[in-house]
């Protein structure tokens, strides 16, 4: 069975998170619908996603991934300088600047991200919120949230950056939404080998 596409990541699920408790900031509300993970996790994958997209070693401005992402600026910039130091992303200041991988994008899986940026693991709580849940002594979701954690780590947390940008592609190719090919997206810097974009055609 495949993958399921990028998007899928942010359905609804049992976990809800949301609010200045998971770092958005003020007055940006998530509450009108759950989510698997937290805002940081669901914009941090949704941004290395569309990394993803890019040739490799193509370097990208974080203005320019948080409008093609719709993720506020200010917060998208705080994951990524996050990922950066955690050698997920490399950072580069100044012209030609921007963030890339820092290692092949098959390389970074989805329980990476998870792990680097919310620092353990939320399969392991339970999703009830109780200090004691265990097959001795189980919440009354406990079965079931067994059957998903295990769904979740072997299909999506599994899952390798380089597998998201694959199927953001199909996306925007079933959707019509291709990214121009003449050259680089705004605010990006060609990764190394890559050729330069065609002469425009000479007049007359």
């Amino acid at each position: 069975m495949p993958a399921p596409p990028v998007e899928c990541l942010g359905l609804p699920g049992l976990l809800h998170s949301s609010g200045p408790a998971d770092g958005h900031p003020a007055g940006v509300s998530l509450s009108d619908r759950p989510m698997l993970y937290s805002a940081t996790i669901e914009y941090a994958l949704r941004a290395l996603a569309h990394i993803a997209t890019l040739e490799p070693g193509q370097r990208i401005l974080a203005r320019d991934l948080a409008e093609a992402t719709d993720v506020p600026r200010q917060f998208l910039g705080k994951i990524l300088h996050r990922l950066a130091r955690v050698d997920l992303l490399d950072s580069a200041k100044g012209r030609g600047g921007g963030f890339k991988f820092s290692k092949p994008a098959g390389e970074i899986c989805v329980a990476d991200v998870v792990e680097a940026l919310e620092g353990g693991d939320i399969m392991k709580v339970c999703v009830l919120g109780l200090d004691e849940c265990n097959d001795e002594q189980p919440c009354p979701m406990h079965d079931e949230w067994k059957v998903f954690r295990r769904s979740l780590a072997e299909r999506v947390y599994a899952m390798s950056v380089a597998d998201l940008g694959t199927n953001l592609r199909a996306k925007r190719a079933q959707h019509g939404d291709r990214p121009g090919t003449a050259g680089p997206a705004p605010g990006t810097t060609p990764g190394p080998g890559t050729p330069p974009p065609a002469p425009p055609p000479a007049a007359g």
